[in-house]
């Protein structure tokens, strides 16, 4: 007796492309709600430390806060990596794949250029992990998007390595779009705790 698989030698699997899409889609939705629920509960503990300051733990009088400033500008860039990953998008949809690549190098060097913001922001802190629970808030914060920031690198080479190799077309380029949806998620939670972030006091 023999077993038969039907083979999409088109993609390269042995399942249709449209059955893999919809489980990488899935996949990722789900890491974005998980993801989000973390980033949900780092704010709750703000406000929470915020609104309870025992005894003035919050901020400290000897404690200097963190220029806003430096927040809403590694959200501005991710905003801007973001769009531009979604232009790649939108260009792949019309089958124009050279596009997608272009825009898709942008997205990843905006990007990286942004871990690199954070990172300097984070080190320009005018206080240390211990200067009270504003302080160890913020380094949290901070660490937060520079995974956030880390993986989304890390998924924009991949995805800028397989464009190179001409794995993505028309009508296959789920992994572009599900990469996509995570872009704009990092730039979203980039804004929600810069937000969040305003009410210091």
């Amino acid at each position: 007796m023999t077993a038969v698989t039907e083979h999409h030698a088109e993609s390269g699997h042995h399942e249709a492309p449209e059955a893999i899409s919809r489980r990488d889609r899935m996949g990722v939705l789900l890491l974005i709600f998980a993801d989000a629920a973390f980033v949900g509960a780092l704010v709750f503990t703000w406000f929470y430390l915020r609104t309870l300051n025992q005894g003035g733990n919050w901020i400290p009088k000897d404690v200097e806060v963190a220029a806003s400033s430096q927040s809403w500008i590694v959200t501005g860039v991710a905003g801007v990596s973001a769009a531009l990953m979604y232009l790649g998008l939108v260009a792949v949809r019309k089958g124009k794949v050279k596009q997608l690549l272009t825009f898709a190098l942008l997205a990843l060097v905006v990007i990286i250029a942004d871990l690199y913001l954070q990172i300097q922001a984070l080190d320009s802190f005018p206080f240390t992990i211990k200067n009270g629970s504003y302080a160890s808030t913020m380094f949290a914060l901070a660490g937060a998007n520079i995974f956030h920031l880390g993986l989304t690198i890390f998924l924009g080479i991949g995805i800028v390595n397989r464009i190179r190799m001409g794995r993505y077309s028309q009508d296959d380029h789920g992994h572009v779009r599900e990469v996509t949806y995570w872009w704009i998620w990092v730039a979203v939670a980039s804004l929600i705790t810069s937000f969040a972030t305003m009410y210091t006091y």
